[in-house]
């Protein structure tokens, strides 16, 4: 136990943070294995999950950290390249371990902390979105791509030949000063699902100039903030989402209607534009 004195008065006890915790060690570490392994256990940690130094991971074997369930991911020297990719997924599908070095690590050990080394009894998805989350590319792990993730942005044809947004479940918050019903139409016309609520099955975000704008600049407005608070209550365990952008998004449509003119959708577009005007 570490006692932190509070004041003159009283002090409070700090149970050692890795105590009931699940851990992951990557990388070598100084101290022996058997030592080591021998020190987590008698402060109590739960589970200790080690990415081995010799075995070579081959494409679908599960590598650590677990991602729902570590609470503490440890790093000595030469660590595994492919565990700190899987920490990174999982930072990207919300679940965040507390990564600390191999020098923290015994500083645990012999009882150095306070309280802001403590995490929660429970892991708990808390997705939080910034700029990089709309250029994202899906990783590759073990040598396996992971092709059943999505990379962001949604790419466009150039020629405005494909069409990316076919049968594709599409969030399209409210747009200040854009005429919505034939926003939603553009998007049905075009065969994708225009929807006003982010739900499960969600496959794209489709986010206003504004907003991609502030979230350039490092300011969450209230449509990022509500995507992190659906998400987070959601009962996914990943973040498998494409955004796009308002402007990328009517860029493409106007290319389209080049190639393949349509009369509705040509007439919702200018209904679109001179609502932007007005």
């Amino acid at each position: 136990m570490n006692t932190q004195q509070l004041d003159i008065f009283g002090q409070i006890d700090i149970a050692n943070p890795l105590k009931g915790k699940r851990i992951c060690l990557t990388g070598e570490f100084r101290m022996p294995q058997k030592e080591l392994y021998a020190k987590l256990k008698a402060i109590g940690v739960d589970t200790i999950d080690r990415v081995s130094e010799t075995r070579i991971y081959k494409e679908g074997d599960a590598i650590p950290p677990v991602k729902e369930s570590t609470s503490f991911f440890i790093v000595g020297s030469n660590p595994n390249e492919d565990s700190l990719k899987r920490y990174a997924l999982n930072e990207h599908d919300g679940y965040h371990a507390k990564m600390i070095s191999e020098d923290k690590l015994y500083d645990y050990l012999r009882g150095h902390f306070t309280e802001k080394d403590i995490v929660p009894e429970i892991v708990e998805k808390h997705l939080q979105i910034d700029i990089s989350y709309y250029n994202w590319t899906a990783p590759s792990i073990n040598g396996k791509a992971f092709v059943s993730r999505v990379s962001s942005p949604l790419k466009y044809d150039k020629e405005g030949k494909d069409n990316p947004i076919s049968q594709k479940e599409i969030y399209v918050p409210d747009i200040e000063g854009v005429n919505m019903g034939a926003f939603y139409q553009i998007i049905g016309n075009l065969g994708g699902y225009a929807n006003k609520e982010y739900f499960d099955d969600t496959n794209m975000i489709l986010l206003s100039n504004k907003t991609l704008k502030k979230l350039e600049q490092g300011i969450k407005d209230d449509v990022i903030i509500d995507i992190e608070k659906r998400y987070n209550k959601s009962n996914t365990k990943i973040f498998n989402i494409q955004f796009t952008s308002e402007s990328d998004f009517i860029n493409w449509v106007e290319k389209r209607m080049t190639i393949f003119p349509d009369k509705s959708t040509i007439r919702l577009l200018n209904l679109y534009k001179s609502n932007l005007s007005s």
